[in-house]
This record gives C-alpha cells, structure tokens and sequence, in this order.
C-alpha cells in the first residue's frame, strides 16, 4: 500500500538522534541528546486524551491545525530481540550446533526519533499532501519542532518550511500498511480491465504463434521475445494498479470525525435525559437539540486533540 490511501496521507520517518552532548539551556549541566529528547518529548503537552485527563491539561501543538488524525513520536534505542532463532534440533545435532553460543543481534549505531502521523490529503496527490502538512506544522508548532528534531542530525540546517519539508522527505520511509477506518459501510473496490487485458494477451499470443509457426527458428525466438514481453508488461500492469489508492471516504476528514463524534455524545446525552417523555414533550426538546448542536453546520463539533466535547445549551 501507498503513502497516499483512502484520502489520507500516512506520514513514517526515522530521523538518526544526534550522540553528542550540549549544554542543558534549563539546568547548564551538559547532557546528551538522547537523554534532552526524551526529556522533550515527556514534557509534550498532550491534551486530554481520555476522560480522566486533568481539565486543565494544555492542549496537544497537533491540535493547532484541523490535519492531524493521530501522531506519534518514538525513541528508539535499537530493534527489539526477539529471543534466538530455534531450528530444528535434529538438524542442529547434525550440524554440531551450539546452543550456548550467542547468535549475532541487530544494533543500532545511533538512535532514531520515528514520527508517525495520519493526515487530510482530499483530493490531493501525495507531494502536494505531504508539503502541505509540513508547511502547517512548521507555521503552527516551529517551538516544539525545533525542541525535538532539534536533537536529530542534519535538522541544525533546518531554518524554514521549503527545508524542513526536504528534511521530512530525506528521512521518510514508505507506509506499508496504513489503517483506514473510514469506509463504514464496506469499500467496493474498482474492479481491474480484465476483459481489455485478456483481449491485448490473446492478440499477442495469435501474433507469436503465427510468426513462430510461419519464420522458423527467427519467428520463434521473436515469438518468445514477444511473450517474454507480454509477461513483463502484465506485471507492471497488477504491480501499478494494486499500488493505487483507494477513493477518500465520505466525510473522512478531521473537521467531519470531530463534528460527528460531538454528534454522538450530546445525542447520547439527549437519549438517556428524554427516557419517558410523552411524544409532543420530546418533539419540542428534539427541537431545541437540532437547533443547540446543527448537525449541518462545522461547529459546534469535538475540539482537536480532546475527547470530551463541550457542552452545549439546549432543555431537558
């Protein structure tokens, strides 16, 4: 799968964390980077992401912007071991394996920052997505940015949003399973040409096996050539139409998710307040409900970053 799928862009880097040591700007001491990374990182504000998060938690510097569906920042120190590759023991009698012989592990010369983020990118192609996104964080979170990419190598040349969108890009690796959630009612793939494909093969097929069976050793060898490159277009041909991205999702941009997930908590409020309403009591306060929370309109709806949506005004 893309980058680009389903009207989202699905944002992976690593970016290498820089081992030297600087002067802590809080404490003067000197420290490493990896050790004022995570440091940052832990002081992130995050928002209220749950319902038991302080009321007064500062909100996440990803809710500045109506792009961010989730994003991520992990340290990683190295690949995690998992455990020595078992064999089959027979074999390994056979071989004079020595179990308590250490097997080599995968180490990392340094450590990476990976930053994983699922944004809007309706009816954008995937560049224009991508410098889009990294424009937005750049105009609207630069102090958190440079506070962690700060630490990573080659982000000390990073000084306006053209670079840090080519920073972004030299340390992008490619999403290979993005998740979108999106389709809730199923996703009815557009069926491939098949019958076209089918049709170009047989022409080709006809028109090597006349020439094989009219030119001799010539012809067949052309025909073979001929088939080898109706093979080879056949492949580009499935490889390029599986790597193409799914249609964007009805109402799966940010601003529609927090409009309909605010829906379904004062709706679920109404619901359980209007228990045992006679019918004329409950039209006249689903009344005031429409007209309190306009299911039409972008606002009122959930703020970024926040999972209880705010209270509105309307009778029970």
């Amino acid at each position: 799968m893309p980058n680009l799928d389903g009207g989202h862009y699905f944002l992976t880097l690593l970016a290498p964390v820089r081992t030297g040591n600087m002067i802590d700007p809080v404490t003067g001491a000197s420290r490493s980077h990896p050790h004022l990374l995570r440091q940052a990182l832990a002081l992130l504000p995050a928002g209220r992401q749950t319902a038991a998060s302080p009321p007064d938690a500062p909100p996440s510097p990803f809710a500045r912007n109506t792009l961010n569906h989730l994003a991520r920042f992990v340290m990683i120190d190295g690949p995690a071991y998992n455990g020595r590759e078992s064999g089959d023991s027979l074999v390994g009698l056979l071989h004079s394996t020595d179990p308590l012989v250490a097997q080599p592990v995968d180490v990392l010369t340094t450590p990476f920052l990976l930053f994983a983020a699922d944004v809007d990118a309706q009816s954008l192609d995937g560049p224009t997505a991508l410098r889009r996104y990294t424009d937005t964080l750049w105009a609207t979170m630069r102090p958190e940015l440079d506070a962690t990419f700060g630490h990573c190598l080659g982000f000390e040349t990073v000084t306006d949003a053209a670079a840090f969108n080519a920073y972004v890009v030299r340390c992008q690796i490619e999403t290979t399973m993005p998740f979108n959630d999106y389709w809730a009612d199923g996703l009815v793939a557009p069926a491939a040409p098949l019958g076209a494909v089918a049709a170009v093969a047989a022409v080709v097929v006809a028109a090597a096996l006349y020439v094989a069976v009219t030119r001799g050793w010539p012809g067949i060898a052309l025909a073979l050539g001929m088939i080898a490159l109706l093979l080879y277009g056949a492949w580009r041909f499935i490889i390029g139409w599986g790597a193409r991205p799914f249609p964007t999702a009805p109402d799966s941009d940010l601003p529609s998710v927090l409009k309909a997930l605010f829906l379904q908590q004062a709706f679920t409020s109404f619901a359980s307040k209007a228990q045992g309403l006679d019918e004329a009591t409950l039209h006249a306060h689903f009344g005031t409900f429409l007209a309190a929370t306009d299911p039409a309109a972008a606002s009122p709806a959930l703020f970024p970053g926040e999972v209880v949506a705010p209270q509105v005004e309307w009778t029970l």
